[in-house]
């Protein structure tokens, strides 16, 4: 069989990129994928390979269990149940301050005479996301559900009276007149 590799190629690049129909779809979160979160949270150095060498799985199980809503809700309130605070302060403060240094470099390789148009380009689109410009903003939060039910509440009462007016009832505690047109 003597194929074209480079023809070979081609052919698999041109193919649409799938995902399995199964992907990030679970119904409900086992006891597997507890351990494997209290697992993930007390060891985050693993790998995805060590992860499915432990429970006995292939990689792509892994990532199909851990793409779903279920187990990215189960694994944030577990890490929240165990995460410390101070910890987790101390981190973000970390984080701030090399994103700060980092942004001085930056700063530092902007004013130099010569600089790379991938540098600027680079810093354009990360100053553009900080920004929350160009589709980067962050999500606006959904409504609690308090101020739906309310809303939704408000909403009914106003298209039932609206009705009522029309059939002669009262409004607000006024007599409304409903004129007959025949």
């Amino acid at each position: 069989m003597s194929a074209n590799p480079q023809a070979m190629v081609e052919e698999l690049t041109a193919l649409p990129a799938t995902h399995a129909p199964t992907m990030g779809n679970l119904a409900k979160v086992s006891y597997t994928h507890l351990d494997m979160i209290d697992f993930m949270l007390t060891h985050p150095g693993w790998k995805l390979e060590d992860l499915a060498k432990r429970y006995g799985y292939s990689i792509g199980w892994i990532c199909n269990i851990q793409a779903s809503d279920a187990w990215k809700s189960a694994f944030a309130a577990r890490r929240a149940e165990i995460m410390d605070p101070v910890v987790e302060n101390n981190v973000k403060e970390r984080m701030e301050g090399i994103t700060l240094l980092s942004l001085e470099r930056l700063k530092q390789k902007l004013e130099a005479p010569v600089v790379s148009d991938q540098v600027v380009l680079r810093a354009v689109e990360l100053g553009a996301r900080g920004l929350g410009l160009g589709g980067n903003a962050a999500p606006v939060p959904p409504p609690t559900a308090g101020d739906h039910l309310a809303r939704l509440a408000e909403r009914l009462i106003e298209l039932q009276s609206k009705v009522r007016l029309n059939q002669g009832a009262t409004y607000n505690g006024e007599a409304q007149v409903v004129q007959d047109a025949g």
